[in-house]
């Protein structure tokens, strides 16, 4: 297990994860943000896009072990608000 401090779609997180955990999963079941999507579980498909530091990842290719702490991820749930939505 490893600590890592990460701030997703603007709010401080501080989590104790599995080093090899993908941060697709740390994002659906830690965080309980479902909008990030698992296809393919190979980082092909594009359904795990999320947006850490500036750049598009696939996060279920992404290891927790490779985050940096005091990543910025932004899933699909930070787009936007409800009185202002993106229009993606």
């Amino acid at each position: 297990m490893i600590k890592k401090q990460i701030v997703v779609n603007g709010i401080a997180r501080n989590l104790v994860v599995d080093a090899e955990e993908t941060l697709a999963n740390v994002i659906r079941e830690s965080l309980g943000l479902t909008g990030t999507k698992v296809g393919c579980g190979e980082g092909q498909c594009g359904a795990c896009s999320v947006i850490m530091d500036g750049k598009v990842i696939r996060s279920c290719a992404t290891k927790m072990k490779r985050v940096p702490d005091g990543a910025e991820i932004i899933t699909i749930e930070g787009i936007g608000t409800p009185a202002n939505p993106h229009p993606l």
